[in-house]
């Protein structure tokens, strides 16, 4: 019977130490899981930044696109009235 009692906890003994060398190796899995969304939430906020400079160089540019256009009709509004005065001075 202590024989018997004796093969079932080293059975047992068997199991447990399977499951802690199981229990290390998903540990070091996760560990390993951690730092890649460590690596990838770095990399998120990388790209974000790279986002929100290319999202204010468009405003600017924009903006700037607007300022030549303000002053391109401008130009032609004075053209147009130079043109007008010679027109009138001519008749």
């Amino acid at each position: 019977m202590e024989k018997e009692i004796k093969e079932v906890l080293g059975l047992i003994l068997n199991k447990l130490d399977g499951l802690e060398s199981r229990m290390e190796r998903f540990e070091s899995q996760m560990d390993r899981f951690g730092s890649r969304m460590d690596r990838l939430e770095s990399r998120q906020e990388e790209i974000y930044m790279v986002v929100k400079a290319i999202e204010h160089n468009n405003e600017v540019h924009g903006a700037e696109i607007d300022q030549i256009k303000f002053k391109l009709h401008y130009i032609e509004g004075t053209f147009k009235a130079i043109g007008d005065v010679i027109t009138t001075g001519r008749r």
